[in-house]
C-alpha cells in the first residue's frame, strides 16, 4: 500500500500524465482510501484550474493564425535565395508574434504571471463557512486552491471559505463562528480545516466546539503512522460541547458537559462509545482509555481567550467562579491552581478582568483569590486590569494591584 507521502509526492505527476499505468492505478487506488490525500488532490486540482484560468490570452491563436497564412504563402514561393530569406522570415515572424502579444497585455490588461505583491483572494463562489471573531494575537489562513499563508489581524472579524485551512502559533488562540451559530475555538499550535460549516478536519493541536442548536458537528482527525493513517471522527450532537485533541499516535475526545448527550467517536472501523463527563482516548492499536472529564478544568487553556472583549464574556466569569472557589479549601482542587498558572502571564489577564468585574459582595472571596494568583504572572499587558483594580474599594485588592503594578514598573527599567 502506497504511503501518504509518496502519494503526495506524485499527485504532481499525475496531473501531468507523467506516471506509467501502475504507477497512477497505486496513487489513484490510495486516493479513495485516504481521505486527507484525496482533498490534498482536489485542492491541487482546483488551483490548477484557477492558474489556467488567470494565464489564458483571449485572441492569441486567430492573430497569429493570421499571421502565419501569409507567411507560409510567402515561404513556399520560389527563390534562388531560399534557405536565407527563409531565414529571415522566422525571425520576423518570431517578432511579430512577440509584439502582438505583447499588445494584447497591454490593451486589454491580461494577467501573464501572478504579481507576487498582490495577496490572494478566494474564488468569489467560494461560501463562507465561518467567520474569526476573536483571538490572542495573529492567525493564519490558507485559502482554498491557494499554497501561500495569509497573516490575519485578530483585531477583524474575518469571514472565512469553505475549504480555508486556519492554523495558531505557540502563543495564540482563537475562535470561529460557524454560518449556522455553532462555535469553534482552537489551542496554541493548532490547526484545522473548514470542509464545512459541520464538518472540521483537526490536522494538529486541540479544538472546542459547541455545535448549533439543529445540527451536529463533525469533527475529522487523522492518527499518523508508519503505513497508511488511520481516519477517525468524532460526531458533536446538536447543542453538545466537546473537545478533541490529537498527536501523532493518540486521540482524545472530551465530553466536558454532563448535560451532553451520549456521543460516538469512530477510529478506523471501529465505534466508542462516549458518555458525558468522560474524556476517551485511543491510539493506533486501538488501545482505550477512559477517564473522568469536568467542564471548567478541562477549558483551562480558554480562558485567556475569554477574556478578550468589553464586557468579558459570561463564560469567563461562571468557569473562573467554578475553578477559584475550591482553590485553597481542598489538597484535591490544588489541580485547578496548578493549571492555572501553567497559563503564564496570559493567564493573568481573565484572573484580572474577573477581579475587576465581579463586584457582588458575595464573590469578593474569589475575586482575592483570583488576585493573588495573578499577582505573580502579571506582566505588562494586564496593566489596564491592575489600574482598575488600584481603585478598588476592597483594601486587599487595591493594595495587592498597586504592588504588582510596582514590580511590572521595576522590571521595565
Amino acid at each position: 500500500m502506497m504511503s501518504c507521502e509518496q502519494t503526495r509526492s506524485l499527485l504532481g505527476p499525475l496531473m501531468d500524465q507523467e506516471l506509467t499505468d501502475e504507477q497512477a492505478d497505486a496513487v489513484r487506488g490510495h486516493l479513495s482510501q485516504c481521505g486527507a490525500c484525496h482533498r490534498d488532490w482536489e485542492s491541487l486540482n482546483a488551483l490548477d484550474t484557477q492558474l489556467r484560468s488567470a494565464l489564458r490570452l483571449e485572441g492569441v491563436e486567430q492573430a497569429v493564425a493570421a499571421i502565419e497564412s501569409p507567411a507560409r504563402h510567402f515561404v513556399a514561393c520560389p527563390t534562388g535565395h531560399r534557405t536565407r530569406r527563409s531565414t529571415w522570415v522566422v525571425v520576423g515572424l518570431a517578432t511579430a508574434v512577440c509584439l502582438l502579444v505583447a499588445a494584447f497585455v497591454v490593451r486589454n490588461r491580461v494577467p501573464w504571471t501572478l504579481d507576487d505583491g498582490v495577496p490572494f483572494r478566494p474564488a468569489t463562489n467560494s461560501p463562507i463557512v465561518a467567520t474569526l471573531i476573536r483571538a490572542t494575537g495573529t492567525v493564519q489562513v490558507q485559502h482554498p486552491g491557494s499554497s501561500a499563508w495569509n497573516s490575519i489581524n485578530h483585531s477583524d472579524a474575518t469571514p472565512i471559505a469553505k475549504g480555508s485551512r486556519l492554523r495558531t502559533q505557540a502563543t495564540v488562540l482563537c475562535e470561529l463562528q460557524t454560518s449556522d451559530q455553532g462555535k469553534i475555538r482552537l489551542n496554541e499550535a493548532g490547526e484545522v480545516v473548514l470542509h464545512d460549516t459541520t464538518e472540521i478536519e483537526l490536522v494538529k493541536g486541540q479544538i472546542w466546539c459547541l455545535a448549533p442548536e439543529d445540527r451536529e458537528i463533525e469533527i475529522d482527525f487523522a492518527l499518523r503512522q508508519k503505513t497508511t493513517p488511520i481516519i477517525a471522527s468524532m460526531a458533536c450532537p446538536s447543542s453538545s460541547e466537546f473537545q478533541c485533541s490529537v498527536e501523532n499516535y493518540v486521540a482524545s475526545c472530551d465530553s466536558n458537559s454532563l448535560r451532553n448527550p451520549p456521543a460516538q467517536m469512530t477510529v478506523g472501523a471501529n465505534g466508542y462509545a462516549v458518555q458525558p463527563g468522560e474524556t476517551v482516548s485511543v491510539d493506533v492499536e486501538q488501545n482505550v482509555e477512559r477517564k473522568p472529564t469536568s467542564d471548567s478544568p478541562s477549558k483551562v487553556w480558554q480562558l485567556p481567550l475569554l477574556a478578550i472583549g468589553d464586557p468579558i464574556d459570561r463564560e469567563l466569569v461562571d468557569a473562573l467562579s467554578e475553578l477559584l472557589a475550591p482553590i485553597g479549601k481542598t489538597k484535591a482542587m490544588h489541580l485547578n491552581e496548578t493549571q492555572i498558572r501553567r497559563l503564564g502571564p496570559a493567564g493573568a489577564i481573565p484572573l484580572l478582568a474577573y477581579a475587576a468585574t465581579e463586584t457582588a459582595p458575595q464573590q469578593l472571596p474569589l475575586r482575592r483569590t483570583a488576585v493573588s494568583l495573578a499577582r505573580d504572572l502579571a506582566d505588562a499587558r494586564s496593566k489596564e486590569w491592575l489600574a482598575k483594580l488600584a481603585a478598588d474599594p476592597d483594601p486587599f485588592l487595591s493594595n495587592q494591584a498597586v504592588k504588582t503594578l510596582e514590580r511590572i514598573a521595576a522590571e521595565e527599567r
